[in-house]
């Protein structure tokens, strides 16, 4: 009698089910690592969005001998505009990368009549950052005319 010896063809249940443990484990460490890459992407984003906004509003308080007021940063942030003074554009307020968050700006210090309209002698712009930055770990921060702070300047 010639038994012949059967081959076993394909794999098994169990190490199916082991592929697919190891598979989805290594999936789930990828996509961690990334939603830290994502944080840290949206911060440094906003971090540049404020150097901007500071630059930008250095040159609104040089045309217009001062900063602009909380409803004209509020027009043109909805707007997705520039504040503009004598045909100049000065700054332009950013979009938080994400819908959750905005830059909240408002006017502070002492009111004068400058490129036909009110301007002010400081200001603040609100905003936070998701994770740490080279600025401090994440949290509300505020930007005037003398940096960025934890505490509000006025």
């Amino acid at each position: 009698m010639d038994l012949k010896r059967q081959t076993q063809q394909g794999f098994t249940l169990i190490e199916l089910l082991v592929v697919v443990a190891i598979i989805g484990l290594l999936s789930s460490a990828i996509l961690v690592g990334m939603g830290n890459a994502r944080i840290r992407a949206r911060d440094a984003r906003r971090l540049s969005d404020v150097q901007q906004v500071k630059s930008g509003l250095d040159v609104h308080y040089n045309v217009a001998s001062g900063y602009p007021s909380t409803a004209d940063w509020n027009t043109a942030q909805s707007a997705s505009a520039f504040l503009t003074c004598s045909g100049q554009n000065t700054v332009k307020p950013p979009q938080d990368p994400t819908a959750a968050q905005v830059y909240a700006y408002t006017q502070g210090g002492n009111s004068t009549t400058g490129c036909a309209t009110t301007v002010y002698s400081d200001y603040k712009l609100e905003f936070t950052t998701e994770g740490a930055t080279t600025i401090g770990p994440a949290g509300v921060y505020y930007l005037s005319p003398r940096g960025i702070t934890t505490t509000p300047p006025f």
